[in-house]
């Protein structure tokens, strides 16, 4: 008796109610494979990209500094600042190499849909991300202006252009092109610090100050003495991807959740399937017990069918998670905190085995009552009707 087959007929025989299991289990799978490849990837990406930085500890205004500190580093603005004094102090402090101010002022372009993040630096910057390259030069006068990558082919412009920026009334001279990074400096319009503070009316104010230490194992004690600044806020990197990967976590852990109560829903839909096909299939049953096969048999065909309904919801599950995945990854990560350009979706051989593991046990569990009763049918009393 080739069970595999009688399975499959079976199974096709009840074309709706098979679709509908299916699709049910397809939906589960496809969110339980995206919240976990997910997870790992954004989490390896974030550790990456702060590595990448260069930035031992951040000082920034009094307020939320998680909040603060991301928004600084992904170019957003926020509503205090720091008197540029506080620079000074932080320079004198043994054990820092550089320290990098920074003021970010963003300006809507609402005809155009965007908005456009001006960044006013000083050399320093370029000190602490050395991995910047320009063509062309860095700023020699106070109209200067570097473009990153994306700015630039925004801006449709090139080293020896000029910028016009209506809002204020001024005209920059493109001094230089940043080469790609892969990060959010590539979207950034670059101005000497003082020109940036003189044309935004932030005279004496920065944003955020950027440190790198002599030795990173020293942060906490440099961190512990620039607490003592006035109107400062300090905070690690260390700090920033523990607080970064603890919401993750917390956000992981809620929609897990969620997907334990689809996937449970799922195994009640399979068990629901199956028992149903048992009962509308009594005298069948009966027949293939009084023509020799034994209950072994009946028992390893619906529980056969049940595996069959897991693994097909699965399998097409793992193939509309692929698909979608880097769509789903572009909605998701517009609401990340320091969102990395790179994909963030992980498709490591492991969740493909955790996800194979689920189907399993669904299969498995959804489908042993109704294999159990479907074996404990007696010819004689199957034969007399269902």
């Amino acid at each position: 008796m080739n069970l595999f087959k009688f399975a499959i007929k079976n199974l096709v025989q009840r074309k709706t109610r098979s679709a509908i299991t299916v699709a049910s289990i397809g939906i589960a799978i496809a969110v339980l494979f995206t919240v976990l490849s997910f997870n790992q990837g954004y989490e390896s990406a974030l550790r990456n990209q702060i590595q990448k930085m260069g930035i031992h500890i951040m000082v920034i205004p009094i307020g939320c500094p998680y909040e603060a500190a991301s928004l600084i580093l992904k170019g957003g603005e926020i509503p205090n600042y720091l008197p540029q004094s506080v620079l000074d102090e932080v320079r004198k402090m043994d054990g820092i190499e550089i320290a990098a101010p920074v003021l970010i002022h963003g300006i809507v372009k609402p005809d155009e849909g965007r908005t456009d993040i001006y960044a006013g630096i000083d050399s320093s910057m370029f000190r602490l991300k050395n991995w910047l390259r320009i063509d062309g030069g860095f700023f020699r006068k106070d109209d200067d202006i570097i473009l990153g990558s994306d700015a630039s082919l925004i801006e449709l412009s090139k080293t020896g252009d000029q910028i016009y920026l209506p809002e204020y009334d001024r005209t920059f001279d493109v001094v230089g092109v940043l080469r790609p990074t892969g990060t959010e400096d590539d979207g950034f319009f670059y101005l000497p610090l003082a020109t940036a503070q003189k044309t935004f009316s932030r005279e004496g104010k920065i944003t955020g100050i950027s440190i790198r230490l002599k030795n990173p194992a020293a942060a906490a004690r440099i961190a512990r003495q620039l607490e003592n600044i006035p109107q400062a806020e300090v905070i690690t990197m260390s700090e920033l991807l523990g607080t970064m990967l603890s919401l993750v976590g917390s956000v992981k852990t809620l929609i897990l959740s969620i997907v334990i109560i689809i996937i449970a829903i799922s195994t009640f839909s399979v068990f629901n399937t199956i028992l149903m096909s048992v009962f509308e299939r009594v005298r069948e049953i009966g027949i293939m017990i009084a023509t020799g096969a034994n209950r072994g048999h009946v028992f390893g065909l619906i529980w056969l069918e049940s595996v069959i309904l897991s693994l097909s919801g699965g399998f097409a599950g793992l193939v509309l998670a692929i698909v979608a995945s880097r769509g789903i990854e572009g909605i998701v990560k517009k609401f990340l905190p320091l969102a990395p350009k790179e994909s963030v979706i992980s498709l490591r051989p492991e969740i493909f085995l955790y996800t194979l593991g689920f189907m399993l046990i669904v299969g498995i569990g959804a489908g042993f009552y109704p294999a159990f009763l479907a074996a404990r049918h007696k010819p004689t009393d199957a034969l007399r009707g269902e």
